[in-house]
């Protein structure tokens, strides 16, 4: 029940900010979400695998923590170590990443508080209150896409590289690089892929590739409601290449070579499911983020006699996930309930 409160109130706040555009509501929403998730006590499927963590870096120290896959994560519990920090702070720390990043890609929206409320069921709950690794990547993510819009390449090259050193997987968006200055093209599309080959081969001859495909491809681990999610993902990025991205160019140009390039890593989403559920569910997380960009934009993108169907589309179908989720997943029902604060 708290989980659907908190999605109502969101939902409710969003009514009010479409009629009146406060600004005070976007922050306490803010200002909530981030409290609900950094403060969160035992909730969170890997709320005990990061304990772990947290203790096996308790008799080791910075040169150790360097030569970890994912450095900056075990670097960060060598600096709670030294500081006497308890454990939540490494939820209280990533979730001020997340949650920073999250902000950056808000309020550039045409309404902060829409990707607010449509983050929560899928994006907030499975990632900052859960997977806090890859939650404090997305959030550096979001400014590497922000970084993107604005033609700062070294901007973007510094926040990716910042995004894989506490999750790997990250560094797929530096396949980007290419079209921070350069222009959308299927002549730059091919060439950023023959370039990618050297890097793709590296990535996967480090450890933290080999662990995965030990997890996730040779071994049984399944992501129960991946086809669900990476579906919707795929789905929309479908939606945007084929009736969207003309539209987006008139009216957001700025911002349009990043979402067709993210659109088109969304679709290809759907080429990861059969090889493993969790690996393309894990990178939908990263690509949830065009996602609600484009949920949000959409209604600026009809005339307005369309605009109050389109606009509630999305809530809908992030809705019937949510429900479908909430009332049949044994991992929300083993790692989420009930709801506890420190």
């Amino acid at each position: 029940m708290t989980y659907y409160l908190v999605f109502a109130s969101l939902l409710g706040m969003r009514l009010f900010e479409g009629r009146n555009r406060t600004g005070w509501l976007y922050w306490l929403a803010l200002t909530g979400l981030y409290l609900f998730s950094a403060l969160r006590f035992e909730v969170g499927c890997d709320w005990p695998n990061y304990l772990v963590n947290y203790e096996m870096q308790k008799p080791a120290d910075f040169g150790d923590a360097l030569a970890q896959p994912n450095p900056a994560h075990w670097v960060l519990l060598e600096i709670m170590d030294r500081l006497g920090l308890d454990y939540v702070w490494l939820n209280i720390t990533t979730s001020a990443v997340f949650f920073a990043g999250l902000h950056a890609i808000a309020k550039r929206s045409p309404s902060p508080l829409a990707v607010l409320a449509l983050a929560f069921p899928v994006l907030i709950l499975n990632m900052p209150m859960a997977a806090v690794k890859q939650a404090a990547a997305i959030g550096l993510t979001c400014f590497a896409f922000n970084a993107f819009i604005d033609r700062r390449i070294f901007r973007f090259a510094l926040f990716v590289g910042a995004a894989a050193s506490f999750h790997g997987s990250a560094l797929v968006f530096a396949l980007l690089a290419p079209f921070v200055v350069g222009q959308y093209s299927f002549r730059n599309i091919a060439l950023s892929a023959v370039l990618s080959i050297p890097g793709v081969f590296a990535l996967l001859a480090t450890e933290a590739a080999e662990i995965a495909n030990i997890r996730y491809i040779v071994g049984e681990a399944d992501a129960g409601g991946a086809i669900f999610r990476v579906g919707l993902v795929v789905a929309t990025g479908l939606i945007y290449t084929l009736f969207l991205s003309s539209r987006w160019q008139t009216v957001f140009p700025r911002s349009h070579k990043l979402v067709s390039l993210l659109a088109l890593g969304m679709i290809g989403l759907g080429l990861l499911l059969p090889l493993s559920t969790v690996i393309a569910d894990r990178f939908a997380y990263y690509f949830n983020i065009p996602q609600l960009m484009i949920y949000v934009a959409v209604p600026w993108l009809y005339p307005s006699k369309r605009r109050a169907l389109v606009a509630i589309a999305p809530y809908l179908a992030v809705g019937a996930l949510f429900l479908a989720w909430t009332l049949l997943s044994n991992h929300y029902a083993r790692c989420y309930v009930p709801y506890g604060m420190v």
